[in-house]
């Protein structure tokens, strides 16, 4: 419990976005300076991306039976759509990620796989360079859906809440256009559970993407 409050307690603090006030007095001409000032720095974007993914051993307890699994490196892809202020984004994000079983660490032969669509709210805060790079840093909140079928062992299609934190750098194209590097550990809080399975799910995950402003 203490985990995830600090993961939404952080992840508030990205939430809290200062305001940019213009005084009734101000004169036209700083009027019209503030205003292209926040029309450069707030904006809508999209983005894509796509990376390796990482799938941790998971401990599968099918009732009489149980066992931990190793998987293969998988492939995780992902798209958002969020807006741009000043320092901060926030997204709404959609994810797939799977992997392949690579064995079961107890010595049963097993195959399988495990797939997660993920839909998350993510917070950024970008830290101001005066180069083309520009490092962040990352949390989000929402909700994954696992689907796991394991020979024999267990069949796993259940909903949890997740969340993430990361950090990544970004490096500007153009005034549009950046290409994306990041880092993100994704976890739920419970083990999924289908019957009398109970596997778990975390992840470390490397991503490339572009992110396109409009």
């Amino acid at each position: 419990m203490k985990k995830i409050l600090s993961v939404i307690v952080g992840f508030m603090m990205l939430m809290m976005i200062p305001g940019i006030s213009i005084g009734s007095d101000a004169s036209p001409a700083k009027k019209a300076k503030a205003a292209k000032f926040k029309a450069a720095v707030n904006k809508p974007y999209v983005s894509v991306q796509g990376g390796v993914a990482f799938l941790t051993d998971s401990d599968v307890d099918a009732g009489i039976r149980s066992t931990a699994m190793d998987f293969d490196p998988g492939y995780a892809l992902g798209v958002a759509a969020g807006y741009k202020m000043g320092k901060y984004r926030v997204e709404g994000e959609i994810g797939y990620q799977k992997n392949e079983v690579d064995e079961a660490l107890s010595g049963r032969r097993t195959s399988g796989d495990m797939k997660a669509y993920s839909f998350l709210v993510n917070g950024y805060y970008d830290i101001a360079t005066k180069t083309r790079f520009t490092p962040y840093l990352t949390a989000g909140i929402g909700v994954a859906k696992v689907d796991g079928d394991f020979n024999r062992i267990a069949h796993v299609d259940d909903t949890a809440f997740a969340y993430q934190v990361g950090a990544g750098v970004a490096y500007a194209v153009n005034r549009a256009l950046a290409v994306d590097l990041k880092y993100r550990y994704m976890d739920t809080v419970d083990d999924f559970g289908f019957g009398n399975t109970n596997p778990e799910f975390s992840t470390h995950n490397v991503f490339l993407g572009l992110r396109y402003c409009f």
